[in-house]
């Protein structure tokens, strides 16, 4: 019944988030943590290639993995457009198996919170296993400091003339027990007037504690643990954890 990242909030968020576009400094904070990189460095979520085509012009080697068969055919056009490549994977991070390992591993803007809570170890663990020795992990977590239960919002979005995709969004309740939140979100493709295509996707994102990230990264393995708020601004719900193998 419903998807993630399907064909429409691709284009939505082709569309809200272009390649190079930085989201409160992403992209020059993940650049600047990525300079001195000895090897491969990984984007897990790579989506758009948003940033993975960044990197790549900067000079780093990057690969990227997603879930959605439908971002990875946007990326694999952008990287057309702007003359780069990289080896894309389509992969579930929980059984993630990578023919390379990495001096880095990333996963920026949140996307690890949309990882089950009961696959998340899994993930760390995989992400250590494909790491060399000596390499870390950069992961962004996002708390949900906006999330308002049962609130409904509505936003167009116009493609060309006579095609856009109005998209409306239903925040459907936060479990504080279970540290999640859900959302409801349809995607209407109209042209010239009438509504040609429908996607109703259902996102729960998972928010966790400082102290209880760190201990999880420490479970698998991880040392040299620490953390940043907001790329350094400390006026953000982002945290972005770096911890090494």
């Amino acid at each position: 019944m419903f998807r993630e990242y399907g064909k429409l909030s691709t284009i939505v968020y082709e569309h809200t988030k272009p390649v190079g576009r930085s989201l409160q400094g992403d992209i020059e904070y993940y650049t600047s943590k990525l300079e001195n990189i000895s090897g491969r460095v990984l984007e897990a979520g790579v989506g758009t290639g948003r940033m993975l085509i960044p990197f790549i012009q900067s000079g780093i080697t990057v690969d990227g993995v997603d879930l959605s068969s439908d971002m990875l055919k946007q990326c694999e056009l952008n990287m057309e457009e702007y003359n780069v490549t990289a080896n894309l994977y389509h992969q579930d991070l929980s059984e993630l198996s990578l023919p390379h390992t990495y001096g880095a591993i990333v996963m920026p803007t949140g996307s690890f919170c949309l990882i089950d809570r009961k696959e998340s170890k899994k993930v760390l663990d995989n992400f250590y296993n494909h790491l060399n020795d000596g390499g870390k992990i950069i992961i962004d977590l996002e708390m949900p400091s906006y999330f308002r239960e049962n609130e409904v919002t509505s936003n167009s979005f116009h493609l060309s003339q006579d095609t856009g995709i109005v998209l409306t969004s239903y925040s459907e309740k936060m479990d504080w027990l279970a540290q999640k939140t859900s959302y409801i979100s349809k995607y209407e493709l109209v042209k010239s007037g009438k509504v040609v295509d429908t996607e109703i996707s259902n996102f729960t994102l998972y928010w966790y504690g400082i102290e209880e990230f760190m201990m999880q990264l420490s479970l698998s393995r991880y040392t040299n643990i620490s953390y940043e708020i907001g790329y350094g601004s400390d006026q953000s719900e982002i945290i972005t954890f770096t911890a090494y193998k």
